[in-house]
């Protein structure tokens, strides 16, 4: 029997937490007045990409050793793009909560520390968002259906 995800997680708000401090710094150095919808969506899946990478880094010696080489840092960002690049279809509202749930569930998953995970609190919004994403990325299948990270 799996137990539900408690509401209020510390790691889940500094996730969060750490998302929005990102996504500001990205802002205050764009420096336009007015975001275009796309460039928006662009900024939050940055802001995500450098939210996941400190995680990472802070969880991963080995990985943040590795990833001090160019091309494997440059890499491990395109990678990390593509996994994210749904988020940007999400409701603004909503794409902080929902990336934070994802990304500690990929690290629980990680860890396979299943009794903690509920797949129940992504409800239908990146099914949606999925629906709304080009065939490109559809063809890369990499998260999907949600609560299964296929490699």
């Amino acid at each position: 029997m799996t137990k539900t995800t408690p509401l209020t997680d510390p790691v889940r708000q500094e996730f969060i937490d750490m998302y929005e401090e990102n996504l500001i710094d990205l802002m205050e150095k764009s420096n336009t007045e007015k975001l275009s919808e796309e460039d928006e969506r662009s900024l939050r899946i940055s802001a995500m990409v450098d939210t996941a990478m400190q995680v990472r880094k802070d969880l991963d010696p080995l990985l943040a050793k590795k990833l001090k080489s160019l091309e494997n840092l440059k890499d491990y960002k395109q990678y990390l793009l593509a996994e994210f690049r749904i988020f940007g279809f999400i409701p603004k509202s909503s794409t902080a909560r929902i990336f934070a749930e994802y990304l500690l569930l990929s690290l629980l998953d990680e860890f396979e520390i299943e009794d903690r995970i509920d797949f129940e609190v992504f409800g239908n919004e990146l099914n949606q968002a999925f629906m709304k994403m080009s065939d490109d990325y559809k063809d890369l299948r990499r998260i999907f259906p949600w609560g299964q990270l296929i490699d």
